[in-house]
C-alpha cells in the first residue's frame, strides 16, 4: 500500500492538503449559506405561507369564496322579500296616500279651527234640545231665534269645500288602509328592509356577490400569489439546490465533535494542557523520560498564530526532572526545551475518526508525534510519529516493543502541511494521508483515549537545524449519528 501511496504522490495524483483545506472550506461556507437561508426571514415567511395556504382552514375558506354566488343568498332573499312588499295593495296604497297632497289638506283641516266649530255645531245641532227648540218655532219665528243662526252657520260649514273634502277623504277606503297600515308589522319590516339594502355595506356585499372575478381580489388569493412569487423566487432556487447538494450529506451522516482550528494568540488552557498528563497526574510535574535531551518548558515553547499552533524545540538550558528507572525522578540540566499539551480533562474519542493538519521537519534526533492514549501509557496509537526518514503510524503496545501493527513511511515532502486521518471503528483502525489509506489493523480499545502532542529530542542536534517546529493547522473529530 505505501509503495502505490508514494507512487501516486510523486507523480501528484494524491490531492494536497490545501486543496483538501479548499474543499473544506467550500463544504463549511456551502453549510452556513444553507444555515443562513435556514435562519432567514425569507424562508420563515415561505413557510409560514406554504403551511397556510395547505391548510385545510384555508383551502376551506378558497371553495367557500370560489363558490359564492348572489343566486339564492341572504342578500338575495332580503331584496325579494322587500319587492314583494313594496308591490303589495295596502303598501301601495299606503305609499300613494302618504305622499299625496290629499293627505296633507286632510291634515292641514284636522288641525283647522273650520273642522273644530263644525264638529261643535254638529253636535249642538244633533241633540235632542236643540230639536225640541227648534221645533217649538213656526219657521217665520224659528228665523229670528238664537238657534236659527246657530243652525244657519252648521249648515254654511257642512256646504263648505274643507268640511266636504274631509267627510269624504276620512270615509275613504284609501284612507282607510292608510290607517290600518300605519305602524302595521308589515311596514316596518318593509321600512327595516330598505335601511338594510339601501346601506352600503349590503351594496358593497351585493356586488361582491355578482363579482366572478371575486376570488382573485380575495386576500386568499394575495397569500397564494405572494406564495408563487416566494416558490419561484431565486432565493427558493438556491436554497433548494443546497438542499439537495450532495456534500452536505456529511453533515447528516456526521456529527463534528472537535474542530480545533487555533483561533486566538493563545492557546485555550481550557481544552488543552501543557504537561504530560500522565506524569503529571502522579508527580504534580511534567518530566522527560530517561535518554530525552529536552525538558518540557510548559506554555514558553508553544506559540499560536494565524490558526496554527507551534511546539518549539530550541537549544537553551533549562532546569528538569526525569524518570530513571533505577532512582527515579530526579531534576536534572538540560541543554534544550521543547512542549507537550495533552486533552484528557477536555476530550476523549473512543469510536470515530480524528484529523490533524500537521508539518514538521524529518531531524535525526527529533521526534514529533500526535498520539493517543488512555489512562495507562500503552498501548499508544500514533496517528503520526516523525521518524529518520519519514513518519510512522501505528500501534505501540509496549515501551520498546517492535510492533506489526506499525508501518514506516518515506518521501513525504516535509515542505508541506499533509492531513493526518485515524479512523476508530469497533477496534478496526484506518489510517489515511490526505484521504489516501495507508495502513489498517485491529485493536481492542477498552476506553476512550485522549491527544498528545510533543516533541522530544534525543541527541546532540546541530544549531543550524533549531528552532524545529512541529505546526498543527487544525485538529477535527468526527462521530457518526446514532
Amino acid at each position: 500500500m505505501s509503495i502505490t501511496f508514494r507512487l501516486k504522490y510523486a507523480l501528484g495524483l494524491i490531492p494536497t492538503a490545501d486543496q483538501l483545506d479548499a474543499k473544506w472550506d467550500k463544504l463549511i461556507k456551502t453549510r452556513e449559506e444553507l444555515v443562513r437561508m435556514e435562519e432567514s426571514d425569507e424562508l420563515k415567511q415561505y413557510e409560514e405561507l406554504k403551511e397556510l395556504i395547505e391548510s385545510s382552514a384555508f383551502q376551506s375558506q378558497k371553495r367557500e369564496v370560489e363558490g359564492l354566488q348572489y343566486h339564492g343568498s341572504d342578500e338575495e332573499q332580503a331584496v325579494l322579500a322587500y319587492e314583494a312588499l313594496a308591490k303589495s295593495h295596502s303598501i301601495r296604497s299606503y305609499q300613494k296616500i302618504s305622499v299625496s297632497p290629499r293627505l296633507e289638506r286632510f291634515e292641514s283641516i284636522l288641525d283647522g279651527p273650520e273642522l273644530k266649530r263644525f264638529l261643535h255645531l254638529e253636535k249642538e245641532v244633533g241633540c235632542d234640545d236643540f230639536r225640541i227648540r227648534m221645533a217649538a218655532h213656526k219657521r217665520k219665528e224659528f228665523v229670528k231665534t238664537p238657534e236659527y243662526e246657530i243652525f244657519k252657520e252648521y249648515n254654511y260649514l257642512r256646504k263648505s269645500a274643507d268640511i266636504r273634502f274631509w267627510q269624504k277623504f276620512i270615509n275613504s277606503d284609501g284612507y282607510q288602509n292608510y290607517l290600518n297600515t300605519v305602524g302595521s308589522e308589515e311596514l316596518m319590516r318593509m321600512e327595516e328592509l330598505n335601511r338594510m339594502i339601501s346601506s352600503y355595506e349590503f351594496k358593497e356585499r351585493v356586488n361582491y356577490l355578482i363579482d366572478k372575478k371575486r376570488f382573485l381580489k380575495s386576500e386568499e388569493y394575495k397569500k397564494i400569489i405572494a406564495f408563487d412569487e416566494s416558490d419561484k423566487s431565486s432565493f427558493m432556487a438556491e436554497y433548494r439546490k443546497l438542499k439537495k447538494a450532495k456534500e452536505l450529506d456529511f453533515f447528516e451522516k456526521w456529527d463534528l465533535l472537535l474542530n480545533e482550528d487555533f483561533s486566538g494568540n493563545e492557546l485555550n488552557n481550557k481544552q488543552w494542557q501543557p504537561e504530560n498528563w500522565l506524569n503529571f497526574k502522579l508527580s504534580g510535574v511534567s518530566f522527560s523520560q530517561d535518554g530525552e535531551m529536552q525538558s518540557f518548558n510548559g506554555l514558553k515553547n508553544l506559540k499560536v498564530h494565524t490558526n496554527t499552533l507551534t511546539l518549539v524545540a530550541r537549544k537553551e538550558k533549562a532546569m528538569g526532572m526525569v524518570w530513571n528507572p533505577a532512582v527515579g525522578l530526579t531534576p536534572k540540566s538540560f541543554d534544550y526545551t521543547s512542549a507537550i499539551i495533552n486533552s484528557a480533562n477536555f476530550f476523549r474519542l473512543k469510536e470515530g475518526v480524528i484529523e490533524a493538519k500537521i508539518r514538521f521537519k524529518k531531524e535525526t534526533s527529533i521526534t514529533s508525534a500526535f498520539s493517543l492514549t488512555g489512562d495507562m501509557p500503552f498501548p499508544q496509537i500514533d496517528l503520526v510519529r516523525s521518524t529518520k526518514s519519514g513518519v510512522g503510524m501505528g500501534i505501540v503496545e509496549k515501551q520498546g516493543n517492535g510492533s506489526s501493527k506499525y508501518i514506516q513511511l518515506s518521501g513525504l515532502n516535509d515542505e508541506n502541511y499533509h492531513i493526518y486521518r485515524l479512523e476508530l471503528w469497533n477496534n478496526e483502525l484506518i489510517w489515511k494521508i490526505n484521504n489516501y489509506e495507508i495502513f489498517r489493523c485491529f485493536v481492542s480499545l477498552n476506553e476512550p483515549l485522549f491527544f498528545n502532542l510533543l516533541t522530544t529530542l534525543h541527541g546532540e542536534v546541530n544549531e543550524h537545524l533549531l528552532p524545529h517546529h512541529f505546526e498543527v493547522g487544525w485538529i477535527r473529530c468526527f462521530s457518526l449519528k446514532s
